[in-house]
């Protein structure tokens, strides 16, 4: 058996919890999908063998189609590709004529499919930061604003010789009322005595 009669690429499409699913990719006819998958040929005329998954474990690039080299790939030093997103037809279309041609290690990966190049390793990307107009980031823009005025408060305060506002009435919140000096106290005790002694 030479290398041409040996095996041909084959295909491992997840089809379980995520992958194939309406409700984690919407809008795609998964069954179609499948099944034109299942109708690839290569440059030789054989069928390549279709081998469902039920997770391939990276769900978050659902749909995740891996191609497996055929035996002259491999030889040639062709290692399988994994495809996440596949969710076009265009697509698909792209794996059966770079399949036709010869696939992994014996020709390039077609331009339509290189940034849908992933890996069984693939790390979930973080979550992206909220959007201005989220309600945490209204509710952090409140807090800074506020805190902003506190502080203009308080140097307005002390320019005007007041005391910081925590809560304490400050002379000026009492116009026509001052604290008695030791003068004014004096001169209270004084009048009190004056009385007393007039009375007696």
């Amino acid at each position: 058996m030479n290398a041409v009669d040996g095996r041909p690429c084959q295909l491992t499409v997840c089809r379980g919890c995520c992958c194939g699913t309406k409700k984690k990719v919407p809008g795609v006819d998964h069954k179609a999908q499948l099944a034109r998958l299942s109708t690839i040929d290569d440059h030789s005329g054989r069928t390549v063998p279709v081998r469902t998954s039920k997770c391939l474990g990276i769900c978050f690039q659902a749909n995740v189609v891996v191609v497996q080299p055929s035996q002259e790939g491999r030889a040639a030093g062709g290692r399988p590709v994994w495809l996440g997103q596949v969710t076009e037809d265009k697509l698909v279309e792209a794996i059966d004529d770079w399949i036709f041609e010869g696939g992994p290690g014996l020709v390039p990966l077609p331009a339509v499919l290189a940034d849908h190049v992933t890996s069984k390793d693939a790390k979930k990307p973080k979550k992206r930061k909220k959007p201005k107009h989220s309600k945490s980031a209204k509710k952090e823009r409140r807090k800074e604003r506020e805190k902003a005025e506190r502080k203009a408060e308080r140097k307005a305060a002390k320019r005007a010789g007041e005391a910081e506002p925590d809560g304490k009435k400050s002379e000026t919140e009492k116009p026509g009322k001052k604290k008695p000096g030791k003068k004014d106290k004096k001169h209270k005790k004084g009048k009190k005595k004056s009385g007393k002694a007039g009375k007696k």
